[in-house]
């Protein structure tokens, strides 16, 4: 769970990268671990020239939008081989399930989805928190070798969310003499553990509490709580109890 963990522990990580320069190149910076240990040494490197240029991508006649975010946000790109790009402007593309940025000539470009670990985007109104932490796992749904999932908590369980931003095309309008196309989202729920995807059928009880080590302990701790498993935060809160339970 290593790649969990460190996802929600790196906010000091954060919060000494941010206040660091753009220019400033192959900086080494201590990860802290959460308790104040140095787990691992990181490298924050200038974007430029780390991605492709953008190529067949045109959604002028498509309605809706094919990102995470219309609006672009600070983000910290993590690659596999422990390199960590700083990206003032980066968008989540859902549909093609690709991390666009701006590099520092004004260029668009996306990273390469199967050399990315994790990317963390930060909250505007303060870059020391996340607002949203996507990690690559493979595609269940599709399968594919990689795709970017939500990951809403960290320890031995996790939820996280596999959305997939698609594209409905309707029947032919005469009135327009077109077929209008629109994203539409579809949302795919799991829990994550032990390097495995446990599909989920929906957020509700009969699914979590299938997908999950279930037993009295949880069973009265949901009855304590009065939690329904009805929403991501009442499963969240269930996960975080059990993962304090398993550490």
């Amino acid at each position: 769970m290593k790649l969990f963990n460190q996802c929600f522990t790196g906010i000091f990580l954060i919060f000494l990268v941010f206040t660091n320069t753009a220019q400033a190149q192959q900086l080494s910076i201590d990860a802290s671990d959460g308790n104040g240990a140095t787990s691992n040494t990181v490298r924050v490197i200038d974007p430029s020239g780390m991605g492709k240029k953008i190529t067949g991508l045109s959604y002028a006649d498509i309605g809706g939008s094919p990102f995470w975010k219309d609006n672009w946000n600070s983000a910290y790109l993590y690659y596999k081989n422990g390199t960590v790009y700083k990206l003032p402007k980066a968008k989540l593309n859902l549909y093609t399930s690709e991390v666009h940025y701006v590099d520092n000539a004004g260029v668009e470009l996306v990273a390469e989805t199967n050399l990315v670990n994790k990317i963390i985007f930060l909250n505007k109104n303060d870059t020391t928190k996340a607002l949203a932490v996507f990690v690559v796992l493979p595609d269940y749904v599709e399968n594919k070798p990689a795709a970017f999932y939500k990951m809403f908590n960290s320890g031995t369980l996790a939820l996280v969310l596999l959305q997939k931003n698609l594209i409905k095309v309707s029947p032919y309008d005469p009135i327009t003499a077109k077929n209008a196309s629109n994203f539409y989202i579809k949302n795919n729920y799991a829990i994550y553990n032990n390097e495995k995807l446990i599909p989920l059928k929906g957020i509700d009880k009969t699914s979590i509490v299938s997908a999950i080590p279930f037993d009295a302990t949880i069973e009265n701790w949901l009855k304590e709580n009065k939690n329904k498993l009805k929403s991501e935060e009442d499963v969240i809160s269930l996960l975080n109890y059990f993962n304090s339970l398993h550490k």
